[in-house]
Formats: structure tokens, C-alpha cells, sequence
């Protein structure tokens, strides 16, 4: 019966590990979830700060450009000649 019992207690100890090997994989898996969850949101709010920013520096380049098309163009052509001496 010895045999048995050291079987048993073994079964036993095995069946423990397991269950609590179970329980620490869904506790990260859990803590993983919740984090990705975090970060999507995190990413989602950035986003849309960027796509704002953008918007509002468009704005703001067609109002310049409105108020000064002749500068605007005067200074776009300095520009892409510069650009152009520099290849």
C-alpha cells in the first residue's frame, strides 16, 4: 500500500503544479490582454492628436497662403531651385 500512497501523493503534487501553472498562464494571459487593451487606446488617442495637429497646420498654411499667394509663390519657386542646385 506504500507504493500506492506514494503514487497517489505524486498524482497529487502533479495535479497541483499543473493547476497552478493553469492559473499563472491566464493570470498573464489576463494582464497581457488588459495591457494590449491599454496600449490600442493609448495609440487610438495619439492618432487622433495627430490627425487634429494636421488639420490645424493646413488650416493655418491656407490662410498664409490666402493673405500672401504672391510671397507663398515667390517663396515656394526660391525653394524648389535651391532644392534643384542641390542635386
Amino acid at each position: 500500500m506504500a507504493a500506492k500512497d506514494a503514487v497517489n501523493d505524486a498524482k497529487e503534487a502533479v495535479e497541483d503544479v499543473v493547476t497552478e501553472a493553469t492559473e499563472s498562464a491566464k493570470s498573464v494571459a489576463r494582464k497581457v490582454s488588459k495591457t494590449g487593451r491599454r496600449l490600442m487606446d493609448d495609440a487610438e488617442d495619439v492618432f487622433s492628436e495627430g490627425q487634429d495637429a494636421l488639420e490645424s497646420a493646413l488650416i493655418c498654411a491656407k490662410d498664409v497662403i490666402r493673405q500672401h499667394p504672391i510671397t507663398t509663390v515667390v517663396g515656394v519657386a526660391a525653394i524648389a531651385y535651391l532644392l534643384g542646385k542641390l542635386r
